[in-house]
């Protein structure tokens, strides 16, 4: 669609005045973030006049402008409101992160997920003095940049035995997980100096290649682009900004030798950023209708076309000058389901992307697709080659090797003698096949016990079923719910994800009991990130923080008779979100928020060792990571 007139799309006496006050805090942030660069003789500058101040106002506005026309597509209104928002969110990176080759048109027309209404209600104070008592070294096998957060998903539940508190890890999850700005302002700063610390990189590679990815574009039909794009523009503005500080150091230190500076010296910039989106609704088969054909699951494909576009991908990239034989390096931001085709592994075990090297991949769930989709090639990623940011990206999108790193942590006498209530063996058992799940399935209900099944490599709660008692009685039941499962994933995911499953207990979640609250009897669950604090570069550490989220199951409220004892609903913020067209925050609450810790009868006495068992097991995954690719036989 053709982007509107300047005019249509300052329609408003509210943007107009957005920009102008955007071109003026632009020019307050860049003066006061930058020195006048010296001379060619190592002198300093004269101040520039009135003139040139007003000079470089109008570049500003010149700037702001292109953006503003970039993203406004057919709402001038929506363009204002992810305006304000990216404005707010990048700060001083806006501008250069915005006018990057194809960023404005991952925004255009997309309602991005705001979250500053959860963000602010997070208590501050109470999350920075339970994340101090949650602190702990980082593990020294760590190197910079391979850790930055791990969001653990955790399913509360009241314990039989001592009829209180209890909780167990659901999921470890990674770096690339959504609605990451719910999180407390200080927290999230920390994760993002943290998630930026990759940058040092440029110490041996000073044109790297750094991919960011997100989750989108993956789910028929209507593959839509992700409202939390944003996000991981946040994150590349966190390389870019860790980069030009490595850039500023490098010049500094050329100004201290002995020729003062004359010599061409360090790079000055930051990175070149790149926005790739791919998509080609046009290779989708439509009906008479125009609805695009499904069949088991699939999304059917014009003979010959690709949906994701990768051809048009690798085109796009060839044609950014320099591309491979760079002098600058790079921040490319795209979406999962395309970068995973895309990446190629070389002979050396290094990811290429069209080419060029890749030296940081910061999305968990990418690098696992990347070893998926190059599996029966024999080939596999080397994290030797690349930074994988994060180091635990395995147990991060795999829940079986995050429940074997529990059960490893959990069965040490100190952990479980502290935290009893958190520790409960966790039944993970792996199935390759659908025959062996189905089987699994029954065994476990043979045993008294009920089971859920969790695919691997997936989000949303994508291919997540459980099953109770009386449906050992249907065994053919339970073998379609299977199949059906998969062919879900399968037409999501592709080769990305699936098999092998995870086959476990089904516990019964704990409920909102708020008797004539409109959440009373609602499944929820808790959002636990634990994060790495870098503020130090020579005493990380890692904690963990209540400012994040509790996540709703809307869709889980009892009726009348239900007592609640068994459910085949799953709390997943953005699967409810793809479900229903609403807001996230219809579907979460901010956890620190005493309102939300009253809701759910909780205390700072429950939440506080909850933060300390959490970053215990993630320091005990961190310090175990070599473990990963064989926890799984040592059961």
């Amino acid at each position: 669609m053709t982007t509107p007139p300047l005019s249509t799309s300052l329609s408003t006496d509210a943007l107009a005045a957005a920009l102008h006050d955007a071109a003026n805090t632009q020019v307050a942030r860049q003066g006061q973030r930058t020195a006048p660069a010296p001379t060619t003789t190592g002198g300093t500058p004269r101040m520039g006049s009135s003139a040139n101040t007003r000079a470089g106002e109008l570049r500003d506005m010149s700037v702001l402008n292109k953006i503003l026309r970039g993203i406004t597509g057919r709402s001038a209104e929506l363009a204002e409101s992810n305006y304000n928002l990216l404005r707010q969110r990048l700060q001083a990176g806006f501008s250069h992160i915005m006018a990057g080759y194809g960023v404005a048109d991952m925004v255009k027309d997309v309602k991005l997920e705001n979250n500053l209404s959860t963000q602010e209600k997070q208590d501050s104070a109470a999350v920075a003095r339970l994340a101090d008592l949650s602190a702990r070294p980082m593990p020294a096998n760590v190197k910079r940049g391979e850790f930055g957060v791990a969001p653990l998903d955790i399913m509360p539940y009241v314990d039989p035995k001592t009829k209180k508190f209890a909780a167990t890890i659901l999921e470890m999850n990674g770096s690339g997980y959504g609605n990451i700005t719910t999180m407390e302002a200080g927290m999230l700063d920390k994760t993002m100096k943290a998630m930026g610390d990759v940058a040092h990189v440029l110490e041996s590679e000073p044109n790297a290649l750094f991919v960011v990815a997100c989750s989108g574009r993956e789910d028929p039909p209507a593959f839509g682009q992700s409202k939390k794009i944003h996000e991981k523009l946040m994150i590349a503005n966190a390389i870019d900004t860790a980069i030009r500080q490595h850039h500023l150091e490098g010049q500094l230190a050329e100004a201290m030798t002995e020729n003062g500076g004359a010599s061409p010296g360090a790079p000055s910039g930051g990175a070149r950023i790149i926005g790739l989106d791919s998509f080609d609704a046009d290779a989708l088969e439509r009906n008479d209708k125009g609805e695009v054909v499904i069949e088991n699951s699939v999304a059917k494909e014009k003979p010959g076309r690709d949906k994701d576009g990768i051809a048009n991908l690798n085109k796009i990239l060839a044609e950014q000058g320099d591309w491979n034989n760079p002098k600058e390096p790079a921040i490319v931001v795209g979406y999962t389901a395309q970068l995973a085709k895309a990446i190629q592994i070389g002979d050396d075990g290094a990811p290429y992307l069209n080419g060029r090297k890749v030296n940081v991949i910061n999305n968990d769930r990418l690098i696992l697709n990347i070893n998926s989709l190059n599996e029966a090639q024999g080939k596999k990623l080397d994290t030797d080659q690349f930074i994988a940011s994060n180091a635990s990206y395995l147990p991060a999108a795999s829940k079986g090797h995050a429940y074997a790193f529990a059960n490893q942590y959990n069965k040490q006498p100190e952990v479980a003698a502290e935290f009893p209530q958190f520790s409960r063996p966790i039944v993970n058992e792996q199935a390759h096949s659908v025959q062996e799940i189905h089987t699994k399935v029954l065994d476990l209900l043979k045993e008294g016990k009920r089971a859920i099944i969790k695919p691997h490599g997936t989000g949303h709660g994508d291919g997540i079923r459980a099953f109770d008692m009386p449906e050992l009685a249907d065994p053919a039941k339970i073998l379609a719910e299977i199949e059906e499962s998969l062919a879900q994933v399968k037409g999501t995911y592709g080769d990305r994800g699936g098999l092998p499953y995870t086959i476990s207990e089904y516990l019964t979640a704990a409920r909102i009991d708020q008797p004539g609250h409109p959440l009373h009897t609602m499944k929820y669950e808790l959002r636990i990130p634990v994060l790495a604090d870098v503020t130090d570069p020579e005493q990380r550490l890692l904690k963990a923080t209540h400012g994040a989220i509790i996540k709703i199951d809307g869709g889980s409220k009892l009726r009348e008779g239900e007592n609640g004892d068994f459910s085949k609903s799953f709390a997943s913020v953005s699967a409810q979100v793809l479900a229903t067209g609403l807001s996230a925050d219809n579907f979460m609450k901010p956890l620190s928020d005493p309102e939300t810790l009253k809701l759910l009868r909780l205390t700072e006495d429950d939440i506080a060792p909850l933060l300390k068992w959490a970053t215990g097991y993630v320091a005990h995954t961190l310090e175990n990571i070599d473990q990963a690719e064989t926890i799984l036989d040592k059961k």
